[in-house]
């Protein structure tokens, strides 16, 4: 039998989502372990008491939860599975002849999913926080907490401890959900020594999570010195990067703008030992492979294209931080040049520094899916700010506007890079943009109101299949 180790007690959210990820998986014979808190479940797998752990790890509303984020930190593991499921929260009391509610009591992240709900319609009433939700209904129940309390909890939670149900669906946002993920500790590989190429924004974030979250050695590089000096004097990195080291380290990675990896690339894996390692951090792929894959088979070096989706709107070291890559996503591109076990290795390492998960895709499908989520974006956006009515935006706008102009603020000379580079996937994409835009202009322009009606409804109908496609990770 196997054992499963979950946050929480009996009536919680995460036993929830852990039987339902296995039921998913067809595991039938399971043990389901309740440990409280995140902590405690990342005890227990070291400890060999449980086989797999469920955790949340991020609330639509209120955001990462740190608990999780703090537990992880530095652990080698590989999620199994991941799960998104709707979170309602009830509001409990042990006595219904309660006349006013002094304290609410339940974990912080359910507090803060109904923040605004509270503050309506219990303003009196101050944040008791507890460890979990089913543990704050128990305590309730227990007489732990004074009567006059309420607690947030799922229905079947509340009701299992024989509390009065109050109100329903408290949380400010009806499509609040949270993520769930079930996970199993790696072995943890021997320490490396790593280069990053590029102390950036992602670069330096890069080298600072590295050197805070794993054993690694980790040496900068950077053509401007003084910014690489920099990162040595802050602690980001344990050294400056010269020949030598490039001879001597065991994974290298670039993080330039695209033709300036392309160059340094050239110059740099024939310094390189045989099995060393290299990951690039551009944002096209199918260029950098055709290019720079041939030149690391003849030198006996593994290179796989690697894609982190993070950023900030402004770059520059900065800027970095060693949590940039929190929840993010990191996309690997096999080459002809990466070896058995190089993805399984290289995706313990990115989940160590933060990154929730890990896509592994064909260089030409990479580029395709970026043309449209990515660049596209950009050009919009960049587009978008060009008006001359922008600069009045202030108490006009909401958080559409916002959203649209936030990109704008690109550095026009890698982006320039990578449109060029990208050009066969995003020209089609700007095309049908261009006509999409021109559909609903000529139904605008003829006042035809049942044809723009019909295109705004496929609009909406195109989004809603979207999301119906992706329920853990809807596209808002």
């Amino acid at each position: 039998m196997m054992k499963i180790g979950y946050q929480g007690i009996e009536g919680s959210n995460s036993e929830a989502s852990a039987k339902s990820m296995a039921a998913r998986l067809g595991w039938t014979d399971v043990e389901y372990v309740p440990l409280v808190h995140s902590q405690g479940v990342v005890g227990a797998l070291k400890a060999g008491e449980v086989d797999y752990g469920v955790m949340a790890t991020l609330n639509h509303v209120a955001g990462v939860v740190l608990e999780t984020e703090t537990a992880l930190r530095g652990l080698s593991y590989r999620m199994l599975a991941l799960d998104c499921i709707p979170i309602h929260h009830c509001l409990f009391v042990k006595d219904p002849s309660v006349r006013e509610i002094r304290a609410v009591a339940s974990h912080i992240q359910a507090l803060k999913q109904c923040r605004e709900r509270l503050a309506r319609d219990y303003p009196q009433a101050e944040w008791k926080e507890e460890e979990d939700t089913a543990i704050a209904a128990r305590h309730l129940a227990e007489g732990v907490l004074p009567p006059d309390t309420g607690v947030l909890c799922r229905r079947d939670a509340g009701e299992s401890f024989g509390l009065h149900l109050l109100q329903e669906n408290l949380e400010d946002d009806a499509e609040n959900a949270t993520e769930f993920e079930l996970i199993r500790l790696t072995e943890r590989g021997p320490d490396k020594l790593i280069v990053v190429a590029g102390l950036g924004l992602l670069g330096g974030s890069m080298a600072k999570a590295l050197k805070r979250y794993t054993g690694c050695t980790v040496y900068g590089w950077n053509r401007t010195r003084s910014v690489a000096e920099a990162a040595l004097a802050e602690g980001a990195v344990d050294g400056i990067a010269d020949e030598a080291i490039f001879a001597q380290c065991d994974l290298l990675i670039p993080v330039l703008y695209p033709e300036a990896t392309i160059r340094f690339l050239r110059e740099n894996i024939p310094l390189m030992k045989r099995g060393a390692q290299v990951v690039d951090l551009v944002g096209v792929k199918q260029r950098l492979v055709e290019e720079i894959t041939p030149l690391a088979l003849a030198c006996g070096v593994r290179y796989t294209g690697g894609h982190p989706m993070a950023g900030l709107a402004r770059a520059g070291y900065e800027r970095s931080t060693p949590d940039l890559f929190q929840g993010a996503s990191m996309i690997l591109a096999p080459t002809e040049a990466t070896a058995p076990g190089d993805l399984e290795t290289l995706e313990s390492l990115f989940a160590q520094v933060g990154f929730r998960r890990v896509k592994v895709c064909d260089p030409r499908t990479h580029d395709r899916m970026i043309a449209h989520t990515s660049q596209l974006a950009h050009i919009v956006s960049n587009s978008y700010v060009k008006s001359p009515v922008s600069p009045d935006y202030v108490g006009f706008a909401g958080g559409s506007y916002k959203d649209m102009t936030r990109i704008a603020c690109l550095n026009e000379k890698v982006w320039k890079e990578l449109f060029l580079l990208n050009r066969d996937a995003l020209l089609p994409e700007v095309d049908l943009l261009i006509r999409h835009m021109m559909e609903l202009r000529e139904a605008i322009a003829a006042e035809d109101g049942k044809r723009l009606e019909e295109l705004l409804r496929l609009g909406r109908e195109a989004k809603e299949h979207i999301d119906a496609l992706n329920p853990d990770q809807p596209s808002e």
